[in-house]
C-alpha cells in the first residue's frame, strides 16, 4: 500500500530486559507527522499465526492515520521468555509497558488505543484496568470480564469440553510452534527446546481449578467495572460463546462512554466473519479511534449505546452463509423498548396465564442429548458448527411449546428459565434450550444455557443437592436476538445432558420439574425499526499466498449397537498454505473423538490428535500432540503426549499423565 511503512519483524525491550517481536503498519511520514498507535498483544505468532487478517486489518488502519502494532507474548513467535498460562501478571505488566514504549516513539503522538479478538480482546481489557496513562481507549471483540462465567472452560459451574480442545489447539496453534529461524538467526533451535522444556501443561490448572476461586477471578474485570477509566467499545456476534460480555459491559462501565455492537457472526473480526452481512470493521474503527485518539468530534459518542442484529428465523443447517435480518438500535442497554414477556410450562405447553394446577414432569435424559448442538463458539474450527435440527436432541428432552404465535416474537436480550425441581442424586446437570419450531417439525436452536445444580446459590461454594428436597433455580440463557414469525411456536426444552458441549455430572440423575411452581422469562422487543446501520463490506478476503491443500471438514456420528456407545468423530484438516510475506508454509490437521453410553455418565471420553508442519525449503519443523481424557465418580484423567520435529527427525518427547479430583462437576 502507498504511504505506509511496513515493519514485519524487529523486537522491543522491557524493563526486565526481555525482548518481544512486533510487527507494524504506520505511515510512512509518521516519524514528521506523528500519529496515535494502536496495540494487539497476542500469543498467536504475528509471523504466520494471525497473518491474513492483521495484513488486511492493520494495513488499512494504518492507511487512515495510525500505527498498528502487533505484538507477540512472551514466549510466543520469536519474543523472548517464556508463557506459563493465561492473562498472568506478568503478562499484563507487559502490556502496560509495552503501552508506555510505544507513547515514547518518536512516530507516535503520545495516545495510544488497544485492540483485539478473543485473547486479545480479554487482555485489552485487563490492561486498561491497569490504567496506563498512555492507553486512551479499547475496543474489546469477543472477550469476555467473566473468565468464569464466560469462556472455554467453564459454562454455569459446568464443564465444557472445550476446556481440554483448547489445551490441545493452543499447544499446536500458539503454544508449542517453533520460533522462526529465519527472524531469529541460529539459536532459533535452542530457544525452541528450552520453550518445550518449561512448558506448563496448561490443561492440569484448567481443569483443577473447579470453582469460582481467586485463579479465575484474576484478569475478570468483573470484580471491580470501575477500575476501567476509558472508552470501551465491545463487540461480538450471535454464534460467538462470548456475546454475553457485550451486554453485561454496557450495563456495569457505568462510569465511561461505551458502546455495543452485536452482528450474526462467529467467532472473526467482522470484515472477514461469517455468516454474512460482514462489517466495514477498519470504518467503524477509524470513527472510534478518531474521536478518543485524536479528539474529532465525529459524534459517535452521541448514538446509540448498543447496535445489534435481528436475525430472522431460519431453517436449521449446519453452516449458513447468510443471516437474513436487520440492524436494531438501543439509546441504552437495558432496552426501555423490551418487555419481559412470561411463559408458564405445564403438560407439554407453554402458556400465558400460571397453571396452579400443572403437573410435576421428570426426566432423566439420555447422555447423547446435545449432539446435534454444534459447537460452542462457532468459527474455531471450519466448518458443521451451528446446531443441527434439535428434534432428536428434544425426543430426550422435556419439552414445552406456545400454541402457534398470532404475531411475530422477536426476542433481544436474554431469556430466563426459572425451574423448581428435586433430584434424586446429590449431583446433576440442567440445559435449557429455546428453539424456532417451523410449521413442518423442523427446529431451529435459538440458544442455550446450562447449570451444574452443585452451583444453583453459588459457582464458589459447591453445594451438593439433597436427594428429594425442593430447589428454586435460575437458568440463564445466552443473550440472543431472533425473531420467531407468526405461525411458528417457541419451545422451551429440558434435558439433564448435553453432550458433549458440557462433560456430565457423575451421577446419572433424574430431575422433577416442579412445573406449577416454574416459569421462562423472555425478553420482547416491541418494535422493530432500523434506524443505525453500521457500514457494510462485500469485499472478499484475500491472502497473500496460495493455497496448497484445500480445507476439509468431517463430522460423524458413529453408533455401535453391541456396546452401545456414540462417538461424535470430528475431523478438522486445516489444509496447507503458503504465506508471501514471511515465506512459510503452514499444514494443520486435528482429529477428535468424543464417546459416551446413552445410559452411563461414567464412559465420557474425549481424544484429541493433531498434527502440524511448518517451514520453508531448508528448514522444516513439527508438532504432533494427543490428548485424552476420561473419568470415573471422583476423578478425571488426563494423559497427553507431546512431539516436536526439525527436518523429520524427532527432536523432543514429553509425555504426561494426571489425576485431579472432582469436586461437584
Amino acid at each position: 500500500m502507498q504511504n505506509i511503512k511496513h515493519i514485519h519483524h524487529a523486537m522491543l525491550p522491557l524493563p526486565d530486559g526481555t525482548k518481544l517481536a512486533y510487527r507494524a503498519w504506520l505511515p510512512s511520514d509518521a516519524d514528521d507527522k506523528p500519529v496515535p498507535a494502536i496495540l494487539e498483544f497476542l500469543p498467536y505468532r504475528k509471523n504466520d499465526g494471525t497473518i491474513v487478517r492483521d495484513e488486511i486489518t492493520m494495513a488499512q488502519t494504518a492507511e487512515q492515520g495510525y500505527a498498528c502494532i502487533r505484538v507477540d507474548l512472551r514466549g510466543c513467535g520469536e519474543s523472548e521468555g517464556h508463557t506459563t498460562d493465561e492473562y498472568t501478571e506478568q503478562e499484563l505488566q507487559d502490556g502496560f509497558d509495552i503501552i508506555a514504549w510505544l507513547a515514547k516513539q518518536p512516530w507516535c503522538s503520545g495516545s495510544v488505543g488497544m485492540v483485539g479478538i478473543s485473547w486479545g480482546g480479554f487482555n485489552s481489557l485487563q490492561v486498561a484496568a491497569l490504567n496506563p496513562p498512555a492507553l486512551k481507549a479499547i475496543i474489546t471483540q469477543c472477550s469476555t470480564d467473566d473468565r468464569y462465567a464466560t469462556d472455554v472452560h467453564y459454562m454455569g459451574g459446568c464443564l465444557l469440553n472445550d476446556n481440554l480442545d483448547w489445551a490441545s489447539f493452543f499447544w499446536a496453534y500458539a503454544q508449542g510452534r517453533a520460533p522462526d529461524a529465519k527472524l531469529v538467526g541460529e539459536g532459533w533451535k535452542e530457544q525452541w527446546l528450552d520453550r518445550l522444556n518449561k512448558m506448563p501443561f496448561l490443561a492440569k490448572p484448567w481443569l483443577t481449578e473447579q470453582v469460582r476461586n481467586g485463579y479465575w477471578k484474576h484478569g475478570s474485570i468483573c470484580e471491580d467495572y470501575s477500575a476501567i477509566k476509558i472508552p470501551v467499545y465491545a463487540m461480538s456476534g450471535w454464534a460467538d460463546n462470548y456475546r454475553d460480555t457485550v451486554f453485561r459491559l454496557l450495563e456495569n462501565l457505568v462510569d465511561v462512554p461505551r458502546k455495543g455492537l452485536v452482528g450474526p457472526w462467529a467467532h472473526k473480526y467482522p470484515n472477514i466473519a461469517y455468516p454474512n452481512p460482514k462489517m466495514d470493521y477498519v470504518k467503524e474503527s477509524v470513527r472510534w479511534w478518531d474521536r478518543w485518539l485524536k479528539g474529532v468530534e465525529n459524534g459517535i459518542d452521541d448514538e446509540p449505546e448498543l447496535t445489534y442484529y435481528m436475525q430472522d428465523s431460519v431453517r436449521p443447517q449446519t453452516d449458513y452463509d447468510m443471516r437474513p435480518g436487520q440492524w436494531i438500535s438501543e439509546p441504552s442497554w437495558p432496552s426501555p423498548q423490551t418487555e419481559m414477556k412470561t411463559f408458564y410450562p405445564s403438560n407439554g405447553q407453554l402458556l400465558d396465564t400460571p397453571q396452579p394446577t400443572a403437573l410435576a414432569q421428570q426426566i432423566c435424559s439420555p447422555q447423547t442429548v446435545g449432539l446435534n448442538g454444534g459447537r460452542l463458539c462457532v468459527g474455531i474450527r471450519l466448518a458443521m458448527e451451528q446446531p443441527a435440527d434439535q428434534r432428536a436432541d428434544d425426543a430426550g428432552s422435556m419439552c414445552f411449546d406456545t400454541l402457534p404465535l398470532k404475531d411475530d416474537l422477536a426476542i433481544a436480550g436474554q431469556v430466563m428459565a426459572n425451574l423448581a425441581i428435586r433430584s434424586d442424586k446429590p449431583t446433576a446437570n440442567l440445559a435449557v434450550r429455546i428453539s424456532d419450531v417451523h410449521p413442518d417439525g423442523a427446529v431451529t436452536r435459538i440458544s442455550v444455557g446450562v447449570l451444574n445444580l452443585t452451583h444453583r446459590d453459588s459457582h464458589e461454594f459447591v453445594e451438593p443437592l439433597t436427594p428429594g428436597e425442593l430447589y428454586n433455580v435460575k437458568v440463564p440463557v445466552t443473550h440472543v436476538a431472533y425473531k420467531v414469525p407468526a405461525g411458528h411456536k417457541l419451545r422451551i426444552s429440558v434435558s439433564t445432558a448435553c453432550w458433549p458441549l458440557i462433560w456430565p455430572s457423575p451421577d446419572h440423575a433424574t430431575i422433577t420439574l416442579e412445573s406449577s411452581l416454574s416459569n421462562i422469562e423472555v425478553p420482547h422487543r416491541t418494535q422493530l425499526v432500523t434506524e443505525v446501520e453500521p457500514p457494510a463490506l462485500d469485499t472478499p478476503v484475500a491472502i497473500d499466498g496460495e493455497t496448497l491443500r484445500p480445507t476439509k471438514s468431517e463430522r460423524v456420528v458413529h453408533h455401535d449397537y453391541k456396546t452401545g456407545l456414540v462417538t461424535l468423530e470430528t475431523y478438522d484438516d486445516f489444509g496447507r498454505q503458503y504465506y508471501n510475506s514471511c515465506e512459510s508454509m503452514i499444514d494443520m490437521a486435528m482429529s477428535q473423538w468424543q464417546t459416551i453410553h446413552p445410559d452411563d455418565p461414567l464412559t465420557a471420553e474425549s481424544k484429541l490428535v493433531f498434527d502440524l508442519t511448518m517451514g520453508r525449503e531448508g528448514w522444516w519443523t513439527g508438532l504432533k500432540g494427543l490428548y485424552h481424557m476420561r473419568c470415573d465418580h471422583g476423578h478425571f484423567y488426563i494423559t497427553s503426549t507431546w512431539e516436536a520435529f526439525h527436518d523429520g527427525e524427532l527432536i523432543f518427547s514429553k509425555e504426561f499423565e494426571e489425576t485431579i479430583k472432582r469436586t461437584g462437576v
